[in-house]
């Protein structure tokens, strides 16, 4: 690996949303085994990265705006390309980044495209010229041993519409969820809050509601005795804290995209309608009793 003088740390630069970023942690695992006495730095949306820092997997989060990427090809981008070439590696989801090799820093370009039905988190890290162990380097904290008693993690939301299992169906969990006992939160972010937000649903039953940063999530989360969500970020996040997930899945590979573990349950239909309360309620039920979570 080429190496300017004076550099002491590795960039990984991945844009996107929360389960983008999170998708990025067995890649930052095994880079951070291969060079561990190097600084281990993340650029991607702050809020979702700093859940990674809280966590110990890198050292330092920026904004992907301050790597200033677009501007490394003009003459106005020296003061960005002078930063960036105190990195000894850079792992970046942008071929723009590529002009650096030129003048230091060893560069590697993410293939964010799918190639096989591995976890897709597998196939980036493998893109990246590194090989996690599996699945223990896509959490960031371990699978829980034991049950806790806390509340049925609701997330309604997702970051696409066509992920979404109908709403009704929500409803009508959180009732039988109740009937027996159970406490439900329900998560409430800013796609649901724009598109259709869960505080205006009939739920009947007695709801709290978590609308919270992502750090605060996670630890809201780790509380939890179980989670139930779409292919979406917060399921990816609760996954990744080690609670008993269960992700509902339409029409995208949950070979693919699903969070991995023993402590996740994946139901899946080609149509999310498809999928019935009762196959949801009863994955609830089976994963919150679990005491021994295998991997």
């Amino acid at each position: 690996m080429s190496t300017v003088p004076g550099t002491t740390s590795l960039l990984v630069l991945r844009r996107g949303g929360l389960g983008d970023t999170l998708l990025t942690i067995p890649l930052l695992r095994a880079l951070r085994r291969a060079h561990p006495d190097t600084s281990l730095h993340f650029a991607g949306v702050r809020e979702f990265a700093e859940v990674l820092h809280a966590h110990g997997a890198v050292d330092e989060v920026l904004s992907s705006e301050d790597v200033a990427a677009w501007s490394l090809a003009t003459a106005s981008g020296a003061a960005a390309r002078q930063r960036l070439r105190r990195h000894s590696l850079i792992v970046a989801d942008d071929p723009a980044l590529a002009v650096l090799r030129a003048s230091g820093p060893e560069v590697r370009v993410l293939d964010l495209a799918v190639r096989t039905a591995d976890p897709f988190g597998l196939q980036l890290a493998r893109s990246a010229g590194v090989e996690p162990r599996w699945p223990g380097d896509s959490w960031l904290a371990p699978p829980r041993p034991q049950p806790v008693d806390g509340p049925v993690v609701l997330a309604p939301g997702s970051g696409g519409r066509h992920k979404c299992w109908p709403r009704e169906r929500w409803v009508e969990l959180a009732h039988s969820l109740g009937a027996r006992g159970e406490r439900i939160a329900v998560v409430v972010g800013p796609a649901e809050i724009e598109r259709d937000d869960p505080r205006r649903w009939p739920w009947g039953a007695s709801v709290t509601f978590v609308a919270e940063p992502v750090v605060g999530l996670a630890h809201t989360l780790r509380k939890a005795r179980a989670f139930v969500g779409n292919d979406s970020g917060p399921s990816h996040l609760a996954a990744c804290v080690g609670v008993p997930t269960i992700v509902l899945f339409g029409p995208t590979d949950p070979r693919v995209w699903s969070p991995v573990g023993g402590h996740v349950r994946v139901v899946a239909a080609g149509d999310l309608a498809a999928i019935s309360v009762e196959q949801v309620d009863a994955a609830v039920d089976q994963g919150s009793r679990l005491r021994t979570l295998s991997q």
